[in-house]
């Protein structure tokens, strides 16, 4: 059985251009993750609005045979959910690892530092548009991914926090919408499925109501779902073939383009 194809995936964005703001609703929100219909754990995220910005914290616990994983986050970002910082923590059968970003003095690079295996690693990468906080199983993650894809990105990118951690491109691709029930009533459910990195991609499968609120995740190559609590789709779509995704031109940011690190998300 697959295990999560990658431990914790994050990202932080910001821009030289202007985005268009975005509501976050504060509250708390929780799912069950669940596979083959069997209930593993359960997640959650809190929104607290600030003056000019949000702050976002999420845990999740589950546990598959002889597999134990749990996290928590907490993350910083502003109107724009441009990420400002971010403290992620987790515990994967017993091993505690870490990771912490800080924008730098400049604004243009976040200061990244990775712990886990007894061992610390650095790193800095570019603040790009249209690039979201992923941690796996993490609904917080997810619902930021649908809020980008709501946006119709020419680009968009994800920062994998293995080994010192590295940027991919991440492809949106719109689905027909489709229909659900949550909390008994019946509610129109916006479809799309990110591809993570630019070949083997990872997928995920966003499920999410017109206004960005995030109802499901699937993750099909692991076999996760993570599912708001009295949501259920209605008729499951069938998801076309995983899409390769391509990698996209350079990026609007404070500082200089680059090109995304190409390195696969370990399989």
């Amino acid at each position: 059985m697959n295990r999560l194809k990658f431990f914790f995936c994050t990202a932080a964005f910001t821009s030289s251009m202007s985005l268009a703001q975005t509501t976050l609703t504060p509250g708390t929100v929780s799912y069950s993750i669940e596979q083959n219909g069997k209930k593993l754990g359960a997640a959650s995220y809190t929104i607290e609005s600030q003056p000019n910005k949000y702050v976002i914290t999420s845990t999740g616990k589950m546990v598959e045979d002889k597999f134990s994983y749990a996290f928590s986050n907490t993350q910083k970002l502003d109107t724009s959910l441009n990420l400002i910082t971010d403290q992620l923590s987790g515990v994967v059968n017993g091993k505690a690892v870490s990771f912490n970003a800080a924008s730098d003095p400049s604004g243009r690079q976040f200061n990244l530092h990775i712990s886990a295996n007894g061992t610390e690693q650095t790193n800095a990468v570019d603040r790009d548009q249209n690039t979201a906080l992923l941690t796996d199983l993490d609904p917080a993650g997810y619902m930021l991914f649908a809020k980008i894809a709501m946006r119709s990105p020419s680009h968009s990118w994800a920062l994998i926090p293995k080994e010192n951690g590295f940027l991919v491109p991440v492809t949106f691709t719109p689905q027909p919408d489709t229909q659900g029930h949550l909390n008994g009533q019946s509610v129109p459910v916006k479809y799309v499925i990110a591809a993570i990195s630019s070949q083997n991609a990872v997928t995920i499968e966003l499920f999410y109501s017109p206004d960005g609120h995030l109802l499901e995740a699937d993750l099909p190559q692991q076999n996760f779902y993570v599912i708001r609590e009295g949501f259920k789709l209605t008729n499951r779509p069938k998801p076309p073939a995983p899409p390769h995704g391509q990698a996209p031109p350079a990026q609007d940011q404070l500082g200089q383009p680059q090109q995304p690190n190409s390195k696969l998300i370990e399989q």
